[in-house]
């Protein structure tokens, strides 16, 4: 998708889902889609390996015990 895309795009985009933009409007969110995607091509050009990602399983912390008036839980 290049940048004279990106303004049609965007348009038909906020008229499915029934965004009010004026033409100001469309433009910017037009600009931020263009620096978004560029970021993006910037990323799938570097070769990432499994080492270079260790995200670890995200697990939440277990709540902490709570007093209530009868005594800890």
């Amino acid at each position: 998708m290049n940048d004279p895309d990106l303004v049609p795009y965007v348009r038909a985009v906020a008229a499915v889902m029934a965004l009010p933009l004026d033409d100001a409007r469309t433009h910017r969110v037009a600009l931020h889609l263009a620096r978004t995607a560029a970021l993006a091509r910037q990323l799938e050009a570097h070769p990432l390996e499994l080492h270079d990602e260790p995200a670890a399983l995200y697990q939440a912390a277990p709540f902490p015990p709570q007093d209530g008036p009868e005594g800890p839980a």
